[in-house]
């Protein structure tokens, strides 16, 4: 996303028209700052293209404006005394040592911005995990976020945005269409268990796809699937999500008409791993496009391999 390339340009542009000579450089690198880590929320998966200014951009501009109007008014608050002459000069007092603004945190959970390996992330969002909260680690560096379901890496040189992905979601239902997804959706929708989305995903993938096989993620029993796009869908001509093309296999689990997972590229391979985490049945979706190198490719294995899930954290017990 170019959300700080645009925001840089918005602040700088109305401090320089508002307050040119008064508005210290750290407001706006605190304010730059914080725009920078304000993520948006997905419908179900991220946007390629940048939207016009969002809501959060415009209140931490707002935010801008707050403070440097505060700021010149100080300024131009009198010195001194008015009717009557100059009033008595003032005791002169050694200005404070100003500590600089620091940067925002990020908490481990729900983490937002450029992972670091080998430490223990969290996500916890309802959108997308159900009542145990997911952990995984990264294995390597390079990996990053700008909304923490979807964690992401893009391979040096390549001409897509993201060349790795690795995200949970809770599915609903399976479309049949794959490019032309939308109006597809099984009815009935698909049933509720593990084996039923992960039947549902081998029938939508057509003769000789590969059955889901068995597997353990975190301690729990689930099935695994091979995904491939057809080599014959030209993606520009599929059914668009928020104006980018998606090759849709399935909706979030509010039966949505929303087409997931996001698509990429031409050529994109899914593994999709179905778990049955004590009653919930949790999806987690990786994917990688051709090119991508097989050193790369095991990281998102290692990812898988990292994962845990914890129960929500306890409730503090009431006060006597």
């Amino acid at each position: 996303m170019n959300t700080r390339r645009d925001s840089d340009h918005v602040i700088a542009a109305w401090l320089q028209d508002e307050a040119p000579d008064r508005a210290p450089e750290r407001l706006l690198t605190a304010s730059r700052d914080r725009i920078r880590m304000t993520h948006q929320r997905r419908a179900w998966r991220p946007a390629r293209r940048v939207p016009t200014m969002n809501g959060a951009l415009k209140l931490a501009i707002a935010a801008v404006a707050v403070v440097v109007v505060a700021v010149v008014g100080i300024n131009l608050l009198p010195r001194q005394g008015g009717i009557g002459g100059p009033g008595p000069s003032p005791t002169a007092v050694p200005s404070p040592t100003r500590s600089p603004i620091p940067s925002p945190t990020q908490s481990t959970v729900n983490f937002v911005g450029s992972f670091s390996p080998d430490t223990t992330y969290t996500i916890a969002d309802p959108c997308c995990v159900g009542p145990s909260r997911m952990t995984f680690v990264l294995p390597a560096a390079g990996w990053s976020a700008f909304d923490p379901v979807f964690v992401g890496k893009d391979v040096p040189g390549s001409s897509e945005g993201l060349d790795l992905l690795f995200s949970p979601g809770l599915v609903g239902n399976v479309y049949t269409g794959g490019c032309h997804w939308r109006g597809t959706a099984l009815d009935p929708p698909v049933g509720p268990t593990v084996d039923d989305l992960g039947a549902a995903l081998q029938a939508q993938a057509g003769p000789g796809a590969s059955p889901p096989t068995a597997v353990t993620v975190g301690g729990h029993p689930g099935k695994k699937i091979e995904l491939s796009m057809p080599v014959d869908v030209v993606l520009s001509t599929c059914d668009t999500e928020n104006s980018s093309p998606v090759f849709g296999r399935w909706s979030p689990s509010d039966n949505s008409a929303v087409g997931g997972p996001y698509t990429y590229g031409e050529g994109q391979h899914n593994t999709v791993y179905i778990v049955d985490v004590d009653g919930t049945r949790q999806v987690i979706d990786t994917m990688y496009l051709p090119g991508t190198s097989t050193a790369d490719r095991a990281e998102i294995d290692q990812i898988v391999a990292s994962i845990r899930f914890e129960g929500p954290p306890a409730s503090p017990a009431p006060s006597s």
